[in-house]
Formats: C-alpha cells, structure tokens, sequence
C-alpha cells in the first residue's frame, strides 16, 4: 500500500515527474511489452510469471481486480490478436516507469476490441515486472 501512495503522490504531482525514460529502460520495457504479446498468444504462463511483480493488481475493464495467480490463470485463454501500439512512457521514479498504449486483442470465439492500457513497471529482481495494470474498453463509433 505504501508504495500506492508514493505512486499517487508523484502523479498528483506532474511538477516533481521526470518524463523522460532512458534509452536503455525504455527498450528494457518495450522487450517486455513484447514478451506479454508472446505470453498472450502462445498462453506461456511461465513468461507471464517472470513480466509480473508478485504483488500483482490487475483491474480489468468490468472494474474487477485480480492478483498475480488469477493473472496467469487467464493467460491460458487462448488469443488470436494481441497487438499494442501509440505507447507513451512516462519516468515516474528510478524504478518505476509508467506506459500507456492501446491494445486490440481477440480471444478465441469472441469479438475483436480495443483497450487503453495503463501499466505501472518497477524493477525488481534486476528485471522490469508489471506492478499494476487497468485495462480500459475503447468503445468504437457508430458510423452513420
């Protein structure tokens, strides 16, 4: 909870937020990003264990949140599409790095659809795992 806090503290404070992300975190991340596409569509639940902090929160788009073992459960659903694209980086501290991007996937049986992706990444054990994620249903215009 404490480290929460401190994460809600420097995005309420955009002044103290260094934009900025290094090179080499920013393509350390972006390997990673391609390591959850791999994890989705090939249902690797043992990559998916090593891209997630044990402390896991995933908020998915109904609003429900799952830990790191519901996570990796859900992994095993088979997808079709997995693609992310537009992804914003943002330096929120040494250790954590925000992103944002949209991502269109398609289970197995069901309908394509777009997401908005917040992901906060910390360092732990040497490697960039994914803390926390809210997935959020981009709802597509209706064409007249």
């Amino acid at each position: 909870m404490r480290f929460l806090a401190v994460l809600l503290f420097f995005v309420g404070n955009t002044s103290l937020l260094s934009q900025e992300v290094s090179a080499k975190e920013h393509d350390a991340i972006l390997k990673q990003i391609k390591n959850l596409r791999t994890a989705h569509l090939n249902s690797d639940v043992d990559l998916a264990d090593k891209l997630y902090h044990p402390q896991l929160i995933l908020t998915s788009q109904s609003g429900k949140k799952y830990k790191k073992d519901v996570a990796l459960e859900n992994i095993k659903n088979t997808f079709e599409i997995y693609e992310s694209s537009e992804i914003e980086f943002i330096n929120i501290s040494d250790n954590v790095v925000l992103t944002n991007y949209i991502n269109e996937r398609k289970y197995k049986d069901f309908d394509k659809g777009k997401y908005r992706l917040t992901v906060v990444w910390t360092k732990h054990e040497d490697a960039w795992k994914i803390i926390s994620m809210q997935s959020s249903k981009i709802k597509e215009r209706k064409k007249n």
